[in-house]
């Protein structure tokens, strides 16, 4: 009974808490020029993304170093991915069309200059490949989730390498990383991990009541981006891989505070 009251009273706590983090963010950016560059944007989302970890207790960690340009392509386990990799990089996303459409997240994502693309359509993808060029070409990081779609965590998917081609185009480099997470109190691959069916806000919900949700990003040794895409999707692939197994076998030993997104607690 005492477990079940704390759960409720974190709940209770964090989620105006977080709603009151966004709300904030949503009000900085009217203060942002309407010519705002994509930099500018990204630093807002950056600092936005730092509140909401702050608001729902999420203590971020990161090892190697942080990329400051270039592609970033990751593994995918969540919504909460994207707060993460941007409390820690100032950067811009390239995300699936349908979350345009989700409350707030899509708003944040539109504002913050993510790139859309309709999964399947070749023709969006080449638009959508301008639109990435264009950040590369500026110096914005440019996060790409190359599975194409959540896990549980036990694994990384096949990577799709239609999105590597702008990075090629540019030289540009890219630097692999994997994302982790690690819960005291509950499972993470069905309650932080958010993949197939599961719903949205009960599994929201239930996030807001851990008591504190850890998260590692493991950036790996940056890498010119040149030859055949599929070829770079292989080698990017083996390289995620290779982070997601070393983190799985050591655990978090050796992490460092990312400077970017230092640890938060209540």
């Amino acid at each position: 009974m005492g477990e079940l009251l704390a759960r409720q009273l974190r709940r209770s706590v964090r989620l105006p808490a977080i709603a009151a983090a966004a709300l904030y963010g949503l009000w900085q950016h009217r203060k942002l020029r309407r010519d705002a560059s994509r930099a500018e944007c990204a630093k807002w989302l950056h600092q936005s993304c730092a509140r909401g970890l702050s608001a729902i207790n999420v203590h971020l960690s990161s090892t190697g170093a942080l990329p400051s340009h270039g592609l970033i392509v990751s593994n995918h386990l969540s919504y909460l991915d994207i707060l993460v990799m941007s409390a820690a990089v100032p950067c811009v996303f390239v995300s699936k069309a349908e979350v345009e459409q989700w409350p707030i997240f899509g708003r944040y994502a539109r504002w913050a200059g993510s790139v859309f693309v309709q999964r399947h359509d070749r023709a969006d993808a080449a638009r959508a490949n301008v639109s990435v060029a264009e950040s590369l070409q500026i110096g914005v990081p440019v996060v790409l989730f190359p599975e194409g779609t959540t896990t549980d965590g036990q694994s990384v998917l096949r990577f799709h390498s239609t999105m590597l081609q702008p990075a090629i185009d540019a030289g540009a480099q890219v630097t692999p990383c994997c994302i982790r997470y690690e819960l005291d109190d509950g499972a993470v691959e069905r309650e932080v991990c958010w993949w197939g069916d599961m719903a949205l806000l009960p599994h929201v919900l239930n996030l807001l009541a851990k008591k504190t949700i850890r998260a590692t990003i493991a950036f790996g040794d940056p890498m010119p981006a040149t030859g055949d895409r599929k070829q770079l999707s292989q080698t990017l692939h083996r390289e995620v891989l290779r982070l997601h197994e070393q983190r799985r076998s050591r655990g978090e030993t050796g992490l460092v505070d990312s400077a970017a997104a230092p640890l938060h607690s209540e």
